[in-house]
Protein backbone atom coordinates (compact mmCIF):
# COMPACT_ATOMS: atom_id res chain seq x y z
CA UNK A 1 0.00 0.00 0.00
CA UNK A 2 1.14 3.33 -0.53
CA UNK A 3 2.99 5.14 2.71
CA UNK A 4 1.31 8.55 1.68
CA UNK A 5 -1.72 6.81 1.74
CA UNK A 6 -1.67 5.09 5.12
CA UNK A 7 -0.66 7.82 6.61
CA UNK A 8 -3.17 10.33 5.64
CA UNK A 9 -6.04 7.20 6.71
CA UNK A 10 -4.19 7.04 9.72
CA UNK A 11 -4.45 10.83 10.79
CA UNK A 12 -7.70 10.99 9.67
CA UNK A 13 -8.51 8.00 12.19
CA UNK A 14 -6.44 9.68 15.16
CA UNK A 15 -8.44 13.30 14.36
CA UNK A 16 -12.04 11.15 14.90
CA UNK A 17 -10.51 10.05 17.68
CA UNK A 18 -9.47 13.16 18.89
CA UNK A 19 -12.67 14.60 18.45
CA UNK A 20 -15.00 11.88 19.93
CA UNK A 21 -12.96 11.95 23.27
CA UNK A 22 -12.91 15.95 23.54
CA UNK A 23 -16.82 15.84 23.11
CA UNK A 24 -17.90 13.34 25.02
CA UNK A 25 -15.70 14.16 27.30
CA UNK A 26 -15.98 17.25 28.13
CA UNK A 27 -17.23 17.30 31.52
CA UNK A 28 -14.79 14.74 32.68
CA UNK A 29 -11.49 14.94 34.85
CA UNK A 30 -9.17 15.38 32.57
CA UNK A 31 -10.01 18.25 29.84
CA UNK A 32 -10.20 21.38 30.33
CA UNK A 33 -9.18 24.41 31.95
CA UNK A 34 -7.81 24.13 35.33
CA UNK A 35 -7.06 26.22 38.42
CA UNK A 36 -3.84 25.34 40.84
CA UNK A 37 -4.54 25.57 44.63
CA UNK A 38 -2.32 24.04 47.05
CA UNK A 39 -2.49 22.39 50.62
CA UNK A 40 -0.78 20.68 53.56
CA UNK A 41 -1.93 16.85 54.56
CA UNK A 42 -0.13 15.16 57.74
CA UNK A 43 -0.84 12.28 56.57
CA UNK A 44 0.18 11.91 52.99
CA UNK A 45 0.18 7.65 52.86
CA UNK A 46 -1.70 6.44 50.18
CA UNK A 47 -2.01 9.86 47.83
CA UNK A 48 0.04 9.77 44.68
CA UNK A 49 0.42 12.50 41.85
CA UNK A 50 -2.53 12.29 39.59
CA UNK A 51 -4.80 10.76 42.04
CA UNK A 52 -8.51 12.35 41.71
CA UNK A 53 -9.80 15.38 43.33
CA UNK A 54 -13.45 15.05 43.69
CA UNK A 55 -16.52 17.08 44.27
CA UNK A 56 -19.95 15.36 45.32
CA UNK A 57 -18.44 11.75 44.69
CA UNK A 58 -17.33 13.32 40.51
CA UNK A 59 -13.52 13.79 39.51
CA UNK A 60 -13.00 17.97 39.04
CA UNK A 61 -9.18 18.03 39.59
CA UNK A 62 -5.96 15.97 40.03
CA UNK A 63 -2.87 16.13 41.67
CA UNK A 64 0.43 17.75 40.44
CA UNK A 65 2.87 16.88 42.57
CA UNK A 66 3.48 15.76 46.56
CA UNK A 67 6.56 17.47 48.51
CA UNK A 68 7.60 17.41 52.02
CA UNK A 69 6.71 20.66 53.45
CA UNK A 70 9.29 20.90 56.78
CA UNK A 71 8.10 19.15 59.71
CA UNK A 72 4.22 20.41 58.63
CA UNK A 73 3.38 17.50 56.58
CA UNK A 74 3.40 17.16 53.14
CA UNK A 75 2.86 20.02 50.62
CA UNK A 76 -0.14 18.83 48.14
CA UNK A 77 -0.26 21.22 44.51
CA UNK A 78 -3.55 20.40 42.99
CA UNK A 79 -5.66 21.76 39.96
CA UNK A 80 -9.35 21.98 40.05
CA UNK A 81 -11.17 22.68 36.67
CA UNK A 82 -11.90 26.44 36.54
CA UNK A 83 -15.90 26.41 36.62
CA UNK A 84 -15.19 24.62 40.06
CA UNK A 85 -15.83 27.86 42.59
CA UNK A 86 -13.64 27.37 45.93
CA UNK A 87 -14.16 29.98 48.44
CA UNK A 88 -12.48 30.38 51.66
CA UNK A 89 -14.79 28.23 53.82
CA UNK A 90 -13.72 25.13 51.32
CA UNK A 91 -12.29 22.49 52.77
CA UNK A 92 -10.16 19.49 51.72
CA UNK A 93 -10.53 15.83 53.41
CA UNK A 94 -8.89 12.35 52.20
CA UNK A 95 -11.50 9.98 52.12
CA UNK A 96 -11.34 6.20 51.23
CA UNK A 97 -13.92 4.33 48.96
CA UNK A 98 -15.30 0.76 49.12
CA UNK A 99 -14.43 -2.05 51.73
CA UNK A 100 -10.57 -2.14 49.65
CA UNK A 101 -9.97 1.68 51.25
CA UNK A 102 -8.87 3.09 47.69
CA UNK A 103 -7.76 6.96 48.64
CA UNK A 104 -8.71 10.25 46.93
CA UNK A 105 -9.40 13.74 47.91
CA UNK A 106 -12.87 15.39 48.32
CA UNK A 107 -13.51 18.82 48.32
CA UNK A 108 -16.18 20.23 50.33
CA UNK A 109 -17.07 23.70 48.40
CA UNK A 110 -18.59 26.01 51.36
CA UNK A 111 -20.33 28.92 50.96
CA UNK A 112 -21.25 29.61 46.92
CA UNK A 113 -21.95 33.22 47.63
CA UNK A 114 -18.31 33.92 48.38
CA UNK A 115 -15.80 35.20 46.95
CA UNK A 116 -13.66 33.26 44.87
CA UNK A 117 -9.82 31.86 45.82
CA UNK A 118 -7.40 33.69 43.65
CA UNK A 119 -4.85 30.53 41.87
CA UNK A 120 -2.33 28.97 44.05
CA UNK A 121 -4.49 29.67 47.62
CA UNK A 122 -4.05 27.09 50.46
CA UNK A 123 -7.05 25.10 51.12
CA UNK A 124 -7.09 23.66 54.58
CA UNK A 125 -7.37 20.09 54.92
CA UNK A 126 -8.93 17.92 57.61
CA UNK A 127 -8.48 14.44 59.10
CA UNK A 128 -9.39 11.39 56.65
CA UNK A 129 -12.03 8.57 57.25
CA UNK A 130 -13.95 5.63 55.40
CA UNK A 131 -12.87 2.24 55.86
CA UNK A 132 -9.44 2.96 57.56
CA UNK A 133 -10.79 4.50 60.38
CA UNK A 134 -12.96 1.78 60.69
CA UNK A 135 -10.20 -0.58 60.88
CA UNK A 136 -8.74 1.43 63.70
CA UNK A 137 -12.15 0.93 65.42
CA UNK A 138 -12.00 -2.73 64.57
CA UNK A 139 -8.87 -2.96 66.12
CA UNK A 140 -9.78 -1.25 69.25
CA UNK A 141 -12.42 -3.81 69.50
CA UNK A 142 -10.06 -6.72 69.10
CA UNK A 143 -8.01 -5.19 71.25
CA UNK A 144 -10.84 -5.33 73.87
CA UNK A 145 -11.63 -8.77 72.94
CA UNK A 146 -8.12 -9.76 73.78
CA UNK A 147 -8.31 -8.42 77.66
CA UNK A 148 -11.26 -10.01 78.16
CA UNK A 149 -10.30 -13.32 76.82
CA UNK A 150 -7.06 -12.92 78.70
CA UNK A 151 -9.58 -12.58 82.13
CA UNK A 152 -11.60 -15.20 81.09
CA UNK A 153 -8.07 -17.44 81.07
CA UNK A 154 -7.26 -16.52 84.34
CA UNK A 155 -10.49 -17.32 85.74
CA UNK A 156 -10.20 -20.69 84.85
CA UNK A 157 -7.14 -21.65 86.87
CA UNK A 158 -7.28 -22.92 90.40
CA UNK A 159 -5.91 -21.46 93.71
CA UNK A 160 -2.53 -23.55 92.72
CA UNK A 161 -2.73 -21.97 89.21
CA UNK A 162 -3.77 -25.37 87.28
CA UNK A 163 -6.30 -24.81 83.85
CA UNK A 164 -9.61 -26.02 85.16
CA UNK A 165 -10.46 -26.18 81.57
CA UNK A 166 -10.38 -30.36 81.30
CA UNK A 167 -12.25 -30.40 84.67
CA UNK A 168 -14.92 -28.04 83.25
CA UNK A 169 -14.86 -30.27 80.12
CA UNK A 170 -15.04 -33.50 82.00
CA UNK A 171 -18.08 -31.86 84.32
CA UNK A 172 -20.09 -30.92 81.06
CA UNK A 173 -19.88 -34.07 79.39
CA UNK A 174 -21.19 -35.10 82.87
CA UNK A 175 -23.94 -32.60 82.90
CA UNK A 176 -24.98 -33.51 79.19
CA UNK A 177 -25.17 -37.14 79.39
CA UNK A 178 -27.55 -36.69 82.84
CA UNK A 179 -29.59 -34.26 80.34
CA UNK A 180 -29.92 -37.03 77.73
CA UNK A 181 -30.94 -39.90 80.30
CA UNK A 182 -33.39 -37.52 81.83
CA UNK A 183 -35.23 -36.36 78.68
CA UNK A 184 -34.95 -40.12 77.11
CA UNK A 185 -36.75 -41.13 80.33
CA UNK A 186 -38.83 -38.64 80.71
CA UNK A 187 -40.22 -37.83 76.95
CA UNK A 188 -43.50 -38.01 77.38
CA UNK A 189 -43.73 -35.97 80.16
CA UNK A 190 -41.58 -33.10 78.01
CA UNK A 191 -44.32 -33.55 75.49
CA UNK A 192 -47.19 -32.77 77.86
CA UNK A 193 -45.12 -29.98 79.35
CA UNK A 194 -45.32 -28.06 75.73
CA UNK A 195 -48.83 -28.83 75.02
CA UNK A 196 -49.45 -27.41 79.01
CA UNK A 197 -47.65 -24.13 77.54
CA UNK A 198 -49.63 -23.72 74.37
CA UNK A 199 -52.84 -24.19 75.97
CA UNK A 200 -51.94 -20.98 78.41
CA UNK A 201 -50.51 -18.99 75.22
CA UNK A 202 -54.18 -20.07 73.62
CA UNK A 203 -55.89 -19.30 77.16
CA UNK A 204 -53.80 -15.98 77.43
CA UNK A 205 -55.09 -15.10 73.84
CA UNK A 206 -58.55 -15.36 74.41
CA UNK A 207 -58.81 -13.87 77.64
CA UNK A 208 -56.81 -10.81 76.54
CA UNK A 209 -58.94 -10.10 73.56
CA UNK A 210 -62.63 -11.21 75.51
CA UNK A 211 -61.71 -8.83 78.73
CA UNK A 212 -60.10 -5.63 76.29
CA UNK A 213 -62.68 -3.04 77.52
CA UNK A 214 -62.85 -4.16 80.86
CA UNK A 215 -60.61 -2.02 83.34
CA UNK A 216 -56.98 -1.94 82.69
CA UNK A 217 -56.08 -3.11 86.44
CA UNK A 218 -57.88 -6.32 85.75
CA UNK A 219 -55.75 -6.86 82.63
CA UNK A 220 -52.38 -6.45 84.73
CA UNK A 221 -54.17 -9.04 87.41
CA UNK A 222 -54.10 -11.50 85.13
CA UNK A 223 -50.81 -11.14 83.04
CA UNK A 224 -49.14 -10.59 86.30
CA UNK A 225 -47.60 -14.20 86.89
CA UNK A 226 -46.82 -14.36 83.20
CA UNK A 227 -44.53 -11.63 84.17
CA UNK A 228 -42.69 -13.13 86.98
CA UNK A 229 -42.17 -16.22 84.85
CA UNK A 230 -41.11 -13.94 82.56
CA UNK A 231 -38.61 -12.26 84.99
CA UNK A 232 -37.39 -15.77 85.69
CA UNK A 233 -36.40 -16.04 82.06
CA UNK A 234 -34.74 -13.31 81.90
CA UNK A 235 -32.68 -13.65 85.25
CA UNK A 236 -31.37 -16.79 83.48
CA UNK A 237 -30.32 -15.02 80.26
CA UNK A 238 -28.15 -12.85 82.25
CA UNK A 239 -26.73 -16.20 83.76
CA UNK A 240 -25.76 -17.56 80.07
CA UNK A 241 -24.12 -13.61 79.40
CA UNK A 242 -21.94 -13.98 82.37
CA UNK A 243 -20.71 -17.47 81.78
CA UNK A 244 -19.49 -16.36 78.01
CA UNK A 245 -17.86 -13.12 79.76
CA UNK A 246 -15.97 -15.21 82.00
CA UNK A 247 -15.00 -17.78 79.28
CA UNK A 248 -16.91 -20.88 80.24
CA UNK A 249 -18.17 -22.99 77.25
CA UNK A 250 -16.67 -23.30 73.67
CA UNK A 251 -18.01 -19.26 72.31
CA UNK A 252 -16.63 -17.43 75.66
CA UNK A 253 -13.39 -19.59 75.10
CA UNK A 254 -13.06 -18.52 71.64
CA UNK A 255 -13.63 -14.98 71.88
CA UNK A 256 -10.35 -14.86 74.59
CA UNK A 257 -8.29 -16.95 72.18
CA UNK A 258 -5.38 -14.06 71.52
CA UNK A 259 -3.99 -16.67 68.83
CA UNK A 260 -7.68 -15.87 66.72
CA UNK A 261 -7.17 -12.81 67.09
CA UNK A 262 -4.08 -11.45 65.92
CA UNK A 263 -4.34 -14.02 62.97
CA UNK A 264 -7.74 -12.18 62.04
CA UNK A 265 -5.90 -8.86 62.56
CA UNK A 266 -2.47 -9.80 60.45
CA UNK A 267 -4.86 -11.50 57.61
CA UNK A 268 -6.67 -7.77 57.16
CA UNK A 269 -3.83 -5.82 56.97
CA UNK A 270 -2.03 -8.13 54.25
CA UNK A 271 -5.46 -8.21 52.06
CA UNK A 272 -5.20 -4.04 52.63
CA UNK A 273 -1.86 -4.14 51.45
CA UNK A 274 -2.17 -6.21 48.68
CA UNK A 275 -5.03 -4.50 47.55
CA UNK A 276 -3.61 -1.35 48.03
CA UNK A 277 -0.58 -2.22 45.60
CA UNK A 278 -2.92 -3.01 42.47
CA UNK A 279 -4.91 0.07 43.11
CA UNK A 280 -1.89 2.19 42.70
CA UNK A 281 -1.05 0.80 39.32
CA UNK A 282 -1.33 3.69 36.62
CA UNK A 283 -0.66 3.88 33.16
CA UNK A 284 -0.14 5.89 30.16
CA UNK A 285 -1.12 5.44 26.53
CA UNK A 286 0.24 7.07 23.51
CA UNK A 287 -0.44 6.75 20.00
CA UNK A 288 1.04 8.99 17.45
CA UNK A 289 1.82 8.82 13.30
CA UNK A 290 3.89 11.05 11.37
CA UNK A 291 6.73 11.16 8.66
CA UNK A 292 10.71 10.84 8.57
CA UNK A 293 12.29 13.34 6.29
CA UNK A 294 14.43 10.23 4.71
CA UNK A 295 12.52 6.98 4.89
CA UNK A 296 9.00 8.05 4.95
CA UNK A 297 5.60 7.17 7.33
CA UNK A 298 6.36 6.83 11.10
CA UNK A 299 3.40 5.22 13.45
CA UNK A 300 3.93 4.36 17.07
CA UNK A 301 1.95 3.02 20.13
CA UNK A 302 3.57 2.95 23.42
CA UNK A 303 1.96 1.73 26.57
CA UNK A 304 3.63 2.76 30.21
CA UNK A 305 2.71 1.44 33.24
CA UNK A 306 3.42 2.21 36.69
CA UNK A 307 3.27 -0.27 39.42
CA UNK A 308 4.70 2.11 41.89
CA UNK A 309 5.71 5.51 41.10
CA UNK A 310 9.25 5.31 41.04
CA UNK A 311 8.84 2.08 38.51
CA UNK A 312 7.63 1.70 34.80
CA UNK A 313 7.46 -0.98 32.34
CA UNK A 314 7.28 0.26 28.64
CA UNK A 315 5.50 -1.87 25.80
CA UNK A 316 5.32 -0.49 22.50
CA UNK A 317 4.97 -1.51 18.93
CA UNK A 318 6.72 0.97 16.24
CA UNK A 319 6.20 0.46 12.29
CA UNK A 320 8.45 2.44 9.91
CA UNK A 321 11.34 1.77 6.78
CA UNK A 322 13.87 3.33 9.38
CA UNK A 323 16.07 0.26 10.78
CA UNK A 324 17.35 -2.39 12.46
CA UNK A 325 19.91 -2.28 9.80
CA UNK A 326 22.78 -5.15 9.17
CA UNK A 327 26.06 -4.88 7.49
CA UNK A 328 26.64 -7.19 4.73
CA UNK A 329 30.12 -7.52 2.60
CA UNK A 330 30.68 -8.36 -1.39
CA UNK A 331 33.46 -8.61 -3.73
CA UNK A 332 32.96 -6.91 -7.19
CA UNK A 333 35.40 -7.76 -10.05
CA UNK A 334 36.03 -5.28 -12.52
CA UNK A 335 37.60 -6.25 -16.52
CA UNK A 336 40.39 -3.36 -15.81
CA UNK A 337 43.65 -4.07 -17.54
CA UNK A 338 44.98 -4.48 -14.82
CA UNK A 339 42.91 -6.90 -13.27
CA UNK A 340 42.05 -5.15 -9.68
CA UNK A 341 39.09 -6.84 -7.49
CA UNK A 342 37.24 -4.01 -5.75
CA UNK A 343 35.47 -4.58 -2.65
CA UNK A 344 32.25 -2.54 -1.83
CA UNK A 345 30.54 -2.51 2.07
CA UNK A 346 27.13 -2.58 1.36
CA UNK A 347 24.26 -1.59 4.27
CA UNK A 348 21.01 -3.77 4.14
CA UNK A 349 17.55 -1.93 5.80
CA UNK A 350 15.43 -4.51 7.16
CA UNK A 351 12.06 -2.83 6.42
CA UNK A 352 10.04 -4.89 8.57
CA UNK A 353 6.68 -4.64 9.36
CA UNK A 354 6.41 -4.15 12.78
CA UNK A 355 9.39 -3.97 15.44
CA UNK A 356 8.45 -4.07 19.19
CA UNK A 357 9.60 -1.92 22.52
CA UNK A 358 9.71 -3.62 25.43
CA UNK A 359 12.10 -1.67 28.23
CA UNK A 360 12.11 -1.47 32.00
CA UNK A 361 12.79 1.71 33.62
CA UNK A 362 13.03 3.80 36.89
CA UNK A 363 11.49 7.32 37.77
CA UNK A 364 14.12 9.68 40.04
CA UNK A 365 12.31 12.89 40.42
CA UNK A 366 12.37 14.39 36.66
CA UNK A 367 14.87 11.95 35.43
CA UNK A 368 13.48 8.55 34.06
CA UNK A 369 16.23 5.67 32.62
CA UNK A 370 15.25 2.53 30.70
CA UNK A 371 16.74 -0.11 29.03
CA UNK A 372 15.62 -3.31 27.03
CA UNK A 373 14.25 -3.56 23.40
CA UNK A 374 14.25 -0.41 21.32
CA UNK A 375 12.85 -0.98 17.92
CA UNK A 376 13.70 -4.84 18.22
CA UNK A 377 17.06 -4.17 19.12
CA UNK A 378 18.89 -3.87 22.61
CA UNK A 379 19.36 0.10 24.15
CA UNK A 380 19.01 2.55 26.52
CA UNK A 381 17.16 5.81 26.91
CA UNK A 382 17.47 8.42 29.33
CA UNK A 383 14.35 11.01 29.59
CA UNK A 384 13.42 14.40 31.22
CA UNK A 385 10.09 15.62 32.48
CA UNK A 386 8.81 18.92 32.43
CA UNK A 387 5.06 18.44 33.93
CA UNK A 388 3.92 22.44 34.47
CA UNK A 389 4.51 22.60 31.03
CA UNK A 390 3.89 19.11 29.25
CA UNK A 391 6.75 18.13 27.94
CA UNK A 392 9.17 15.21 28.14
CA UNK A 393 12.81 15.40 26.22
CA UNK A 394 14.97 12.23 25.82
CA UNK A 395 17.91 10.11 24.21
CA UNK A 396 18.15 6.58 22.67
CA UNK A 397 20.70 4.74 21.91
CA UNK A 398 20.31 1.62 19.95
CA UNK A 399 21.10 -0.21 16.82
CA UNK A 400 24.48 -0.72 16.87
CA UNK A 401 26.08 -1.17 13.81
CA UNK A 402 29.98 -1.96 13.30
CA UNK A 403 30.16 0.56 9.97
CA UNK A 404 27.73 2.69 10.24
CA UNK A 405 27.67 3.63 14.34
CA UNK A 406 25.42 3.47 17.02
CA UNK A 407 21.83 4.65 16.41
CA UNK A 408 21.41 8.04 18.74
CA UNK A 409 17.94 9.47 18.71
CA UNK A 410 17.39 12.81 20.50
CA UNK A 411 13.39 13.99 20.62
CA UNK A 412 11.07 16.26 22.46
CA UNK A 413 6.97 15.67 22.51
CA UNK A 414 4.84 18.94 23.52
CA UNK A 415 1.36 19.06 25.21
CA UNK A 416 -0.68 20.62 22.39
CA UNK A 417 -4.19 20.68 24.20
CA UNK A 418 -5.70 18.06 26.03
CA UNK A 419 -4.75 14.97 24.80
CA UNK A 420 -3.30 15.73 21.80
CA UNK A 421 0.33 16.00 21.18
CA UNK A 422 3.01 16.86 19.15
CA UNK A 423 6.64 14.99 18.76
CA UNK A 424 10.09 15.91 17.28
CA UNK A 425 13.03 13.67 16.82
CA UNK A 426 16.58 13.72 15.14
CA UNK A 427 17.29 10.28 14.00
CA UNK A 428 20.53 8.30 13.51
CA UNK A 429 22.63 11.62 15.11
CA UNK A 430 26.11 10.10 14.86
CA UNK A 431 25.36 8.10 11.53
CA UNK A 432 29.09 7.28 9.83
CA UNK A 433 26.84 7.28 6.50
CA UNK A 434 25.55 10.85 6.48
CA UNK A 435 22.20 9.13 6.83
CA UNK A 436 20.99 11.48 9.78
CA UNK A 437 16.96 12.67 9.55
CA UNK A 438 14.05 14.19 11.45
CA UNK A 439 10.88 12.50 12.17
CA UNK A 440 7.86 14.83 12.56
CA UNK A 441 4.55 13.62 14.53
CA UNK A 442 1.25 13.84 16.19
CA UNK A 443 -0.89 11.64 18.45
CA UNK A 444 -3.13 11.20 21.02
CA UNK A 445 -1.69 10.34 25.01
CA UNK A 446 -4.26 9.26 27.51
CA UNK A 447 -3.80 8.73 31.47
CA UNK A 448 -6.06 5.81 32.77
CA UNK A 449 -8.29 8.47 34.19
CA UNK A 450 -8.80 9.64 30.75
CA UNK A 451 -9.53 5.93 29.35
CA UNK A 452 -11.67 5.13 32.64
CA UNK A 453 -13.81 8.17 31.58
CA UNK A 454 -13.91 7.14 27.47
CA UNK A 455 -14.83 3.44 28.91
CA UNK A 456 -17.29 4.50 30.98
CA UNK A 457 -19.05 6.04 28.16
CA UNK A 458 -19.15 3.20 25.75
CA UNK A 459 -20.83 0.82 28.57
CA UNK A 460 -23.63 2.61 29.23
Amino acid sequence: MNPLKVGLLTLAALASIVVMSLKITSNKSGFGEYVTYKTVLKDASGIFEKSPIKVAGINAGRIKSIVLNGSEGALITFEMLEGIKLTNNSRLKIKSVGFLGDKYLDILLGDQNAEKLPENSMIPSEGGGGFEELSKDAGEVLKEVKEIAVTIKESLKDAEGKNMVKEIIANIHEITASLKRITTANEDKINQIVDDVRAISEQLAFETDRNQKDSLMADLSKIGPILDKADVAVGDLKIIIADLKDGKGTVGKLLRDDAVVDQVSQTLSSVNRLVNRINNIEADIGLSTGANTRTGTDTRFDLDIYPAPERFFRLGIVTNEFGPQSESESDTYTSTNGGATQHVNTRKIDKSDFKFNFQIGRRIQRFGLRAGLIESTGGVGLDYFFPDWGIRTGMELFDYQKNAGPNLRLMTEIKLWNVLFARVAGEDLVSKDGSQSATFSLGLRFSDQDLAALIGIFAR
